[in-house]
Formats: C-alpha cells, structure tokens, sequence
C-alpha cells in the first residue's frame, strides 16, 4: 500500500506533469536555458563561451555558438527575477506557438516551427552582428516567437501583472514595460523587427503579389515525422483544408496535425502523400543585467 500510494503521488507531481505537457522542442528551448542560466551562476561554463562571436565561428570553427547564443537568456544572481521572467515567458509562448505554429507547408507542426526560428535566427544573427553588436539572442527570439503568436490570435486576452489586455498589443507593452524600468529593451525591439519579417513574408507579402516564399523543406518535414514516431510517411493537409482554415484557427487536416493557416497564403500546402516542401523561392550585450 506504501509503495503504491508514492506511485501514485510520483505520477501526480505538478512540476514532472506541466513539463511533461510542454511541446517537444520548447521542452528542449526552455532545459537548455535553464542549465545555462546554472552553469553560468555557479561558473561550470563562461557566458563568453557560448556567446556569438562571428570571429570564432569562422576562425576557430566554434560550430556550437550560433546556437547556445539562442539558448541563454540571462543568469541568477542579481538579475535572477529576470531570468525568471524570461525563462516563463519563453515556455508560455513557445509553447502556444509551437501547438498550433503558421503552416508553411508541414501541417503547422514542428518542422514548420523550426523553419520560423531558423529565418527568424539569421535575421537576428545578420541585424546583431552588423549594427548592435549583441552576444545573446534567447530573449530576442522568445520575443519574436511571442511577437508572431500575437499577431496571429490579436483579439485574444492575455495578462501581465493581473491586468488584462489584447495579444496585438501585448509586445509593445511589455517592451515599454523595459524602457521603463531599465530592461533590454534593444533586445526586445530586435525580437519584435525579426517576427514582423517573418510575419511579413508569410502573410503580407503572399496576399500582395500572390505568391508564397516561406516553404518548409521536405527533408525537415520527413525527418520530423519520423523523429515523432510517425513512421516514413508523411500526409500533408488537403488543399481544401488548408485553404477552409481560418487564420488563428486550428487546423484539422489528417498527419500535420493542428495550426494556423496564414491568411495571405496561395498556394496550399502540397497534398501528396509523402510530400512537403523543396526550398523555394534580442540581442544579449555580454556582461549586460
């Protein structure tokens, strides 16, 4: 009875059950970030080695730093209450974003949720190494991510501080909230520039000159569905579906699973089975609290 009264209470735990629930690569985002912001506090690893560094990238194939930049949003200490801040805030919309992620071609799933943070990280990496000189991107990308949830569900309610307000405005409060009290705000602007791009390309720019440029590729598709247990086949959203999805709705379609149709998209995602997409057509100051 002993033993199985702790079973019980082992698979009732909050903590292991709201981990659990976390999509698969926010789980990954959100860990990585945690035990950076440790390793970092208690001096297991430097910030500067997994900092960006375009110099040692190229000259000392430091092949790592171009993702770990990503990866740390800060450390504890002084700036803990910000770490933490960050740290719920990448898991919160991430999260939501990754459930039900624009659909550029993989059923709005994980392939096309990697494909956003891949264009999203080069804008980022390109903007930072060229004008601002920044080291770390993670809240700069989990801003961007939040940037594009908003601008997907707008009317939506959400909260910060117990006061509730609109989605469409919800980035722009937050980062007035930083100018306000001395945040990186630099970091949140480059967040919210980078997701209006990627917005911009899947959106705006499709319903203007009627013609998609974001497709995520088949092989990150394929290897997606495969890593998820879904065997060699993949099946795409219908092009009935695809185009019958609302924008901000949760798309049924068969194999790709629910998310956001964009609403200037023209062509519907490939509908043979096994197909996908072929390519087609913050910044963190090192040191700074």
């Amino acid at each position: 009875m002993r033993q199985g009264n702790i079973h019980t209470a082992n698979e009732t735990n909050p903590v292991k059950a709201w981990f659990d629930a976390l999509p698969p690569l926010t789980r990954l985002w959100f860990t990585a970030a945690l035990l950076n912001a440790c390793f970092v506090y208690f001096g297991t690893i430097s910030a500067q080695s997994i900092a960006w560094s375009w110099e040692l990238v190229f000259s000392k194939f430091h092949i790592w730093r171009p993702v770990t930049c990503f990866w740390f949003v800060g450390t504890f200490g002084r700036e803990g209450f910000n770490t933490l801040i960050s740290l719920y805030m990448l898991q919160q919309y991430s999260g939501r974003y990754e459930r039900q992620a624009i659909n550029t071609g993989g059923g709005g799933t994980l392939p096309d949720y990697i494909t956003m943070l891949a264009i999203v990280g080069v804008i980022q990496l390109a903007v930072g190494t060229l004008w601002l000189g920044a080291y770390f991107y993670g809240t700069s990308m989990y801003f961007a991510v939040m940037y594009v949830w908003c601008k997907s569900n707008p009317t939506t309610d959400v909260s910060i501080w117990g006061f509730r307000l609109k989605a469409g405005i919800f980035p722009f409060v937050l980062m007035a909230l930083h100018m306000a009290t001395g945040g990186d705000w630099m970091g949140d602007a480059l967040g919210i520039g980078s997701g209006h791009c990627y917005f911009f390309l899947v959106d705006v720019y499709p319903s203007m000159q009627g013609k998609d440029l974001i497709h995520t590729p088949n092989f990150l598709i394929t290897w997606c569905h495969r890593l998820t247990g879904g065997g060699n086949a993949y099946v795409p959203p219908t092009a009935t579906n695809a185009r019958n999805n609302n924008f901000g709705a949760r798309g049924a379609a068969g194999g790709g699973g629910g998310g956001m149709a964009a609403p200037g998209r023209v062509n519907a995602p490939n509908a043979n089975p096994g197909g996908g997409y072929n390519w087609g057509g913050g910044g963190r100051a090192l040191g700074a609290n």
